[in-house]
């Protein structure tokens, strides 16, 4: 078949969905069920209808692929769509969507050929990158957030706000921070405006200022494609891998969050995600939905050094736990550890177990706080949901935060109240940073953001769901409390090291690579009741023989004994503490308490034991006079 503009047309590539370029232009491949009509409709850039439709008879089909190949395409001056039965419809595997409004805009469905997909540069298809950081899960902390609610808040400080750029812009915070990862809330195109089903697109775009937005995206996308609508030049290919080069350049890996219904087919699933993979160099996925073929993307070479991220882990053919390149959110960590925190009898056993978890063969992520549930802030001020602004009479999200309001529900001036929460939200963070497992903190944690008690902010596109950086000054002392535990953590190899603690002294260093304490030093008060607990780490083995090494700027593997003097109790409580050699004292490192500790009981360490007041963790490190170590206990 001959065109004048277009040439010869030809059966085009079925193997790989979407457009792609061949030898003689591009090729475009569309899964569709057999008995349907289709046709390919070419738009030349600003034209309000497509200059040409090709339709794609039998001889372009394959099983249910149509497939055709076009050649003179000026991928920077076209755009297309197709026709399916007489709809028009936007590929769903476009690398770009072209003609969307702004955030929450929903497209007019009065004009059909409004959003177009669009074709990736030819200049960006090979790009110049720094190299990924590769960083191994044992030495990965995890910050996550929404693209657009990080920055778009008035206060955040940055040009750009809401968008991929502006994002960049705050990659020197994060560097400071000391996190590893960055992970994006789905960061893809889909469709912020709630439509019911049974509702007339007509009559919804007309009374489109009544539905609910759609903010954390977490719906059937296109997969394929970067949102337009968080990029700041109109580019977001560009600006997207403008994103992930500077994260790499200042060592940070980028994982992308994909949400996954059941429809979907794993082969989109695949495709999709080594899409990211090839074209724009991303680190990692946490993949979530029904639809996620577990094993068929363990099993692929391609993303064999790719970081993947799952709910939980199954098994089935092809799921070997290979590179340890899997991981499980551990949501169990915050509800066993957030117990735990609030005073909650019979949890103490649980909560250990989840600290030391560390499996060999796959990797944990663990968290206190998520998008889904309160903030850490919102953890200490309220016990009841307060979710009125979603408009569904309080009856979503949650009940089970397992969290306590330490005596006030939300904001007080109680002084008292205040204080406790500071100390609770401390003892939060070290929970999660002095564990085994892959750290997470949900953005703007560390400066005590707040969602005023709403535990679903799915559809707040507002200063509700947004991150206000307004609270970074005021929470300032809780910021670089959490920049000396990150320091911490990743100065002592035993923290967070490539398989779990056994609990036993298996190198002959005097003492095992992790031990509990109670009242008495060496036995751990396991009851019920208890509240409290020693955890003591030995720093021998820390480094492992055949292992990498330490991160840049690890002090190494011999730095003696670490304990975590551990109270949630509402009294202070002595903790035993071991013997240790005569040239060595134990030392308070970090500790959760700190001014507003007035009035209450001192920490203090005795010969052996150590009293920890009411709702504190004492971090203890046991060190010689010139703050040296040695190799054994």
């Amino acid at each position: 078949m001959e065109d004048k503009r277009f040439g010869c047309l030809r059966k085009g590539n079925p193997r790989i969905l979407g457009v792609t370029e061949d030898q003689e232009g591009y090729s475009f491949a569309l899964a569709v069920p057999e008995g349907r009509q289709v046709s390919l409709l070419l738009y030349k850039k600003g034209e309000l209808e497509p200059e040409r439709e090709i339709p794609l008879t039998e001889q372009y089909r394959m099983g249910g692929v149509c497939a055709i190949s076009v050649p003179g395409i000026d991928p920077a001056d076209m755009e297309y769509d197709y026709r399916i039965d007489g709809v028009v419809t936007p590929d769903p595997c476009a690398p770009v969507l072209c003609g969307l409004g702004a955030f929450g805009e929903m497209a007019d469905p009065g004009n059909p050929h409004q959003v177009r997909g669009g074709f990736f540069p030819r200049d960006l298809s090979s790009w110049e990158d720094p190299g990924a950081p590769q960083t191994p899960y044992e030495d990965t902390l995890i910050y996550k957030v929404h693209v657009r609610g990080y920055t778009m808040h008035k206060n955040s400080k940055v040009r750009r706000k809401g968008t991929f750029a502006g994002l960049q812009e705050k990659i020197p915070y994060l560097q400071e921070l000391g996190i590893t990862a960055l992970e994006l809330m789905p960061a893809y195109e889909f469709q912020e405006v709630m439509i019911p089903k049974e509702m007339p697109l007509e009559y919804a775009y007309k009374v489109r200022e009544r539905f609910t937005v759609n903010y954390w995206g977490y719906t059937k996308g296109y997969y394929f494609a970067p949102k337009a609508a968080y990029s700041a030049s109109g580019d977001s290919i560009r600006e997207f891998q403008g994103l992930v080069k500077a994260l790499h350049q200042a060592g940070i890996e980028c994982i992308m969050e994909f949400y996954f219904p059941q429809e979907c087919s794993p082969l989109l699933v695949l495709s999709a995600l080594r899409h990211w993979k090839i074209m724009y160099h991303v680190d990692g996925f946490h993949l979530v939905g029904e639809g996620v073929p577990q094993g068929l993307l363990a099993a692929d070479p391609l993303l064999g050094q790719t970081k993947l991220l799952f709910e939980g882990l199954g098994g089935g053919p092809g799921s070997d736990l290979v590179n340890k390149n899997l991981a499980e959110y551990n949501d169990g960590f915050k509800e066993d550890l957030r117990r735990w925190l609030k005073g909650d009898e019979n949890v103490l056993g649980a909560a250990l177990a989840r600290m030391r978890k560390n499996p060999e063969d796959h990797a944990v992520v663990n968290y206190m706080a998520n998008q889904d549930g309160f903030t850490l802030q919102d953890m200490v001020c309220f016990e009841k949901k307060h979710n009125e602004m979603n408009q569904e009479d309080n009856r979503d999200g949650t009940v089970n935060n397992y969290s306590w309001n330490c005596g006030a529900e939300g904001q007080t001036r109680k002084r008292s109240v205040r204080m406790l929460r500071g100390r609770q939200v401390k003892n939060a963070f070290l929970m999660v940073l002095l564990s085994q497992g892959v750290p997470l903190i949900y953005g703007g944690d560390e400066f005590g953001n707040s969602q005023q008690g709403n535990n679903n902010a799915y559809c707040q596109d507002n200063e509700v769901g947004w991150v206000d950086w307004s609270r970074a000054k005021r929470f300032q002392e809780l910021t670089d409390f959490v920049k000396e535990a990150i320091a911490f953590r990743r100065e002592h190899r035993v923290l967070h090291m490539s398989k779990e603690p056994q609990g036993i002294d298996y190198r002959c260093l005097g003492c095992p690579d992790i031990s509990y304490h109670g009242q008495r030093a060496w036995y751990g008060d396991m009851e019920p009741s208890s509240r409290q607990v020693g955890i003591m780490y030995c720093e021998g083995y820390g480094r492992e023989d055949g292992d990498a090494g330490a991160p840049e700027g690890s002090k190494g593997s011999d730095q003696g004994l670490i304990y975590l003097a551990c109270n949630l109790y509402w009294e202070t409580q002595r903790l035993a503490l071991p013997n240790i050699p005569e040239d060595r004292t134990w030392e308070i490192i970090l500790q959760t308490g700190g001014e507003e500790l007035k009035g209450l009981t001192e920490p203090q360490i005795e010969e052996d034991y150590v009293a920890v007041p009411p709702r504190t963790i004492l971090v203890l490190l046991a060190r010689t006079a010139d703050e040296g170590g040695c190799d054994a206990v």
